[in-house]
């Protein structure tokens, strides 16, 4: 069963990585979660990404900024509408034409600022792009679902091939563990059930009973963590059922 209590704050995006909980107010200022309440990061944006490669955001303006040392440095180029960082080490994103793109994990990490990256593009159209250790996930504009395979550090774009997984979704993320949820246009929030290195889709989709609506939602850790269509924060645990088999 899914355990959930409140946090406090009005949110309406999160990321939760690398033991780490960033998020953005309803009015637009980027925030991170420490010692029970969230804590101002000097910035505004429309979309924030915490993980193995860092903090990363893009401003309201769609510009792309990377936590350096002490603050944000832009990254240029760049302008996206979402971001991920839970990759191995690499970034992903996709623009406001729902082109995708990917920073290979030597310029993500080592980025301060200076000069410039090369994104690289990747073929197909995404809404929402997320990666974890055992491939990458995406929704579209009519909300199917999409997963890409083989993709790594060094080669961020990974193969051509699309896989369609059953199901719709109007966002979807996955964990620095693999752990693959979602919410649909409904605000019903699911995840998916058995995936793993040696099944990375997963068998099928569970929904997960949470009170009221959802729009966004982000695991890191055991912790599951919601944001109700109205803005309020919950965060949530999977209570193990005992098994003696």
């Amino acid at each position: 069963a899914l355990q959930c209590e409140a946090v406090p704050g009005v949110l309406k995006q999160i990321d939760a990585g690398a033991g780490r909980v960033c998020g953005i107010l309803k009015e637009g200022k980027v925030v991170e979660f420490r010692d029970g309440h969230w804590v101002e990061l000097e910035a505004s944006g429309k979309h924030v990404s915490v993980g193995p490669a860092g903090l990363w955001r893009v401003g309201v303006d769609g510009l792309v900024f990377k936590w350096f040392r002490s603050g944000w440095v832009q990254v240029n180029p760049g302008n996206l509408i979402q971001i991920d960082a839970g990759g191995d080490k690499f970034v992903v994103g996709c623009n406001a034409s729902h082109s995708i793109f990917c920073l290979n994990h030597r310029p993500a990490l080592s980025y301060d600022g200076t000069g410039s990256v090369s994104w690289m593009a990747v073929p197909g159209k995404l809404k929402y792009y997320s990666c974890g250790p055992v491939g990458c996930w995406g929704v579209n504009q009519l909300d199917e679902i999409h997963v890409k395979l083989g993709v790594s550090g060094n080669s961020c774009h990974g193969p051509e091939k699309w896989y369609r997984i059953p199901g719709s979704l109007s966002m979807v993320e996955v964990s620095a563990d693999g752990e693959v949820h979602g919410v649909n246009k409904h605000g019903w929030v699911y995840k998916r059930i058995g995936v793993s290195a040696c099944n990375p889709f997963g068998s099928g989709w569970e929904h997960l009973r949470v009170a009221g609506l959802s729009s966004h939602v982000s695991y890191d850790r055991g912790a599951l963590w919601i944001i109700c269509r109205n803005g309020d924060v919950q965060r949530c645990s999977f209570s193990e059922a005992l098994s003696f088999e």
